[in-house]
């Protein structure tokens, strides 16, 4: 029989802070050696939030581990989400995962597929005005 596996434990692989601080995820597809997915495991404290930006070729899923209820803003909607909920959100759909609460944190799985261009798939956006935000 083949042992064509690989298994992790999610706190055997590094957390990282997002550049200029904020939430923190662990890379789970790169530990695992995915190539066709990506797939993290984030924690966002009380008040942090990701970027608001869209895929140019990513569709992803999110799903709210704890931390409970919480908000994704999807275009202009405030969506809440509780625990064990999923979200799917396709390539051009603006969005941002918010942790508006002053006392817990969240954890979330995003799964993203296909790849796309890793970092350079996210196109960041104006919150306010859903302008494209040039990469500096």
């Amino acid at each position: 029989m083949s042992a064509d596996y690989v298994k992790v434990a999610t706190d055997a692989v590094e957390e990282k802070e997002r550049r200029g601080g904020g939430a923190a995820s662990r890379d789970l597809a790169a530990a695992l050696g995915a190539e066709h997915i990506t797939l993290r495991c984030w924690r966002y404290g009380p008040g942090q939030a990701m970027a608001y930006h869209r895929h140019k070729t990513q569709e992803e899923l999110y799903r709210l581990v704890s931390g409970g209820p919480q908000h994704v803003q999807i275009g202009d909607e405030m969506v809440e989400v509780n625990d064990g909920d999923w979200l799917r959100l396709p390539k051009d759909t603006p969005r941002r995962i918010m942790n508006n609460s002053e006392d817990r944190e969240a954890i979330w799985i995003t799964m993203g597929c296909p790849p796309g261009d890793g970092i350079m798939d996210g196109i960041r956006l104006n919150p306010e005005t859903g302008e494209e935000i040039p990469r500096t």
